[in-house]
């Protein structure tokens, strides 16, 4: 009936908290890693979508990294219509001509 408890000491729990900060440093990193991926890989999608329609792909970078989120959701909400990939111009739309 006699229970055998190891004894707690300070060398234990110096080492368990170690343990501890060093797993939280690499959570951490991990996610900021992650974070960082999915800021560069979204800002390289803005860039090329901006190029394709003809709009400044700096403004458009600085948007998506200075406002991340909400500048991504800006672009993806208010881009304006692609370029035609044959004269540069914008695609001839017969609505935008017709007299009311």
């Amino acid at each position: 009936m006699f229970v055998d408890y190891e004894p707690v000491t300070l060398i234990g729990i110096i080492v368990s908290r170690t343990k501890m900060t060093a797993l939280s440093s690499v959570l951490v990193t991990i996610f900021v890693g992650l974070l960082v991926l999915i800021l560069r890989s979204t800002t390289k999608a803005c860039v090329d979508d901006a190029k394709r329609r003809g709009k400044s792909p700096l403004l458009v970078a600085v948007a998506v990294i200075l406002f991340f989120p909400w500048g991504t959701i800006a672009w993806l909400l208010f881009r304006p219509e692609p370029l035609n990939p044959m004269g540069g111009q914008r695609q001839f739309r017969l609505e935008d001509y017709r007299v009311q």
